[in-house]
Order: structure tokens, then sequence, then C-alpha cells
């Protein structure tokens, strides 16, 4: 596979962020969002049980977790823009596909049990699968669109399917993941038509927030190119089926404190 170099790398520019402080700006993001379902909406107010989260809302206690969670539930658009504008990033430097593709597709695997505890309070649910998924099976689309790059039609019929398989396979941020990617893929040369194409996708499919998780893409405009002074290889792909587990634990184990 060829080598390219973003067209967000610039050595030149005063401001910089690197991809290891954009990784930590969305893992933070992403644990508030999974903070506000699993410990507050699934923990504090029995959310897995309609009859007694209706019950806890309606106590003073239950009414003050209520407004935090939906301080903090704002923000489960908001890691997606910058891991897919830095799965991009992965794929255009690898220097092994399959690898990468591995990596990101076992690591899907391994978090959708932890994923659908935390969820559904279900070892297997179907109903909505972690967005790993999506992440890997967009790997293959940019993977597919650089193989038939010359052939346009088979080029965007590789997006549509990859768009249409995490659809019907309730991949989270399935459909508007998978077009986000592929187009900030495509456009990766050229900063404004692939951080513009970001916005554009990511505003469509967040109608809920408010359109608020677009401003993911101000420090992403900012990205310097560089992986930065700390940016473990292993951490965040670690880090996601980790921090699922152990907010499951602490909702399991204060459910049995309180029987």
């Amino acid at each position: 596979m060829a080598t390219y170099h973003s067209v967000l790398n610039s050595k030149k520019k005063n401001i910089g962020i690197s991809g290891g402080t954009l990784k930590f700006m969305a893992a933070l993001m992403m644990t508030a969002y999974y903070f506000a379902v699993v410990i507050i909406q699934n923990g504090k107010l029995y959310g897995y049980v309609d009859e007694y989260y209706q019950m806890a809302i309606a106590t003073e206690e239950g009414a003050r977790w209520l407004k935090l969670f939906d301080i903090l539930i704002t923000f489960r658009h908001f890691s997606f823009p910058f891991f897919a504008f830095l799965l991009v990033e992965g794929f255009i430097n690898t220097s092994n596909f399959w690898r990468y593709f591995l990596r990101v597709f076992i690591f899907a695997i391994i978090s959708e049990v932890p994923f659908d505890l935390c969820m559904y309070n279900e070892t297997y649910n179907w109903e909505l699968q972690n967005p790993m998924f999506t992440l890997a099976i967009s790997l293959l689309a940019m993977h597919f669109m650089y193989k038939w790059r010359k052939n346009m039609v088979l080029k965007w019929l590789t997006v549509i399917v990859t768009a249409v398989i995490a659809y019907f396979g309730h991949f989270q941020f399935g459909l508007y993941g998978v077009l986000s990617i592929a187009l900030m893929y495509n456009f990766h040369k050229e900063k404004i038509l692939q951080i513009g194409s970001g916005v554009l996708v990511t505003a469509l499919g967040t109608l809920s927030s408010y359109f608020l998780p677009v401003l993911c893409f101000i420090p992403i405009w900012f990205y310097d190119g560089e992986r930065g002074s700390f940016n473990p290889k292993w951490l965040y792909y670690i880090y996601y089926p980790l921090h699922l587990s152990v907010f499951y634990m602490m909702i399991y184990i204060g459910a049995m404190i309180t029987v």
C-alpha cells in the first residue's frame, strides 16, 4: 500500500494538536458518555428495569442524578469524530493493513460482551453492536476504496455495501460512521474538503445532539500530523473494553450491596 502524507500535517503551524492529544480528548468524552449510561442511568437510576427507573427518577436524589445524566449524555456523539479522523490517519500511514484491521476487529469482538452487559445487562444482545465494529468495517471500506481507486463504480459501491452492512448489523454510529470515514479518506489530500465532509455527515447524524459534535472538528483542524509524546499504541484499544468492564462491575457490586 502506498504511503501518503496527510494534508493536515504541517510543521509550520504555530498551533498544533498531536494525535495523542486528540485520542485523549476522545477518550474523555467517551468515558463521560458511558459513565452517564452505565453508572447513572443503569446503576443509580436502575435503568435496566423500567418500573424501577420510573420510581428512581421520581425521588429528589434521582432527579439530581437525572440532571447530571442529561448533561453527560450530550457527549455520546462527541468521541466518534475524533476516532473516525484518527482511523483515516492510521490507515493512510500504516505499513501493514491487515495487522491493523485484525487489531481493531479483535478488540471489537473482545469489547462486545462488556458493551452488551453495560447497555442491556445481557451477555449477548443483537440490538446494538459496539462502535469498534464500525471502525473495523470502515477500514475494509478504505482498503477497497484504495484498491479500486481507478474504478469509480467499484470504489463507491464498496462504501455503499459497507455502510449497509453497518446499518443492518446495528453497529453503533454505523451508517453515518462509515460514510464520514469514507469521505474523510476520499478527501484526505484536501484539508477543507476533508474536514468539511466530516462536519456535514456528523451534522446529519447528530440531529438529536443539536449538531454540537461538529465542534470536535475545531481541534481536528489543528492536528499537526504528529503522534505526540504520549501515544502508546495499545492503551486505547485496551481502555475501551476495560473501562466498560469496570463500570459494569461497579454497578453489579453496588446492586449486591444494596440487596
